[in-house]
């Protein structure tokens, strides 16, 4: 899997989402989710809930990376900005303000790991400035410029 492959699987940029904590953004997210790959949301939000209770999604610089595999989706990237930042335990105690939630079918295990991998590794080198205050266009356009310049 290349940067290529990854951006093939963003299937949604969603900006301004109010949450006034991780687990109501959970809730809202897995109900967006819900009709998009037509899993029931109280589904997506119980293992959202459990992987987060695990251990905080965050990974530092204002961007958290929630994720869960079910059985016969197709691979699934969200973006969602936050309009307010919230608290997500993160190792540099930052807020998050931007979430990339993966989804991967659990029959190609592998993939999750390879999709968070490659995820992590630009998301290192972004600043989180710059999804903010931005359109769903923006953002993509931003993620295709920063594609070509790596």
């Amino acid at each position: 899997m290349d940067f290529k492959d990854l951006l093939s699987q963003i299937n949604d940029v969603e900006v301004d989402i109010y949450a006034k904590d991780k687990f109501e953004l959970f809730q809202k997210i897995s109900q967006y989710l819900a009709s998009k790959i037509n899993v029931d949301s109280s589904i997506i939000y119980d293992l959202l809930r459990e992987r987060e209770l695990l251990g905080s999604t965050a990974i530092g610089n204002g961007f958290a990376l929630p994720h869960l595999k079910l059985k016969g989706i197709k691979p699934y990237i969200g973006i969602f900005v936050l309009k307010t930042p919230l608290d997500f335990d993160s190792i540099d105690n930052m807020p998050v303000s931007v979430v990339f939630v993966v989804l991967s079918p659990s029959e190609k295990p592998s993939l999750q790991l390879k999709t968070l991998t490659l995820l992590a590794k630009m998301l290192k080198n972004v600043e989180v400035d710059s999804f903010l205050n931005k359109n769903p266009q923006e953002i993509k356009n931003y993620l295709n410029n920063f594609k070509k310049n790596e």
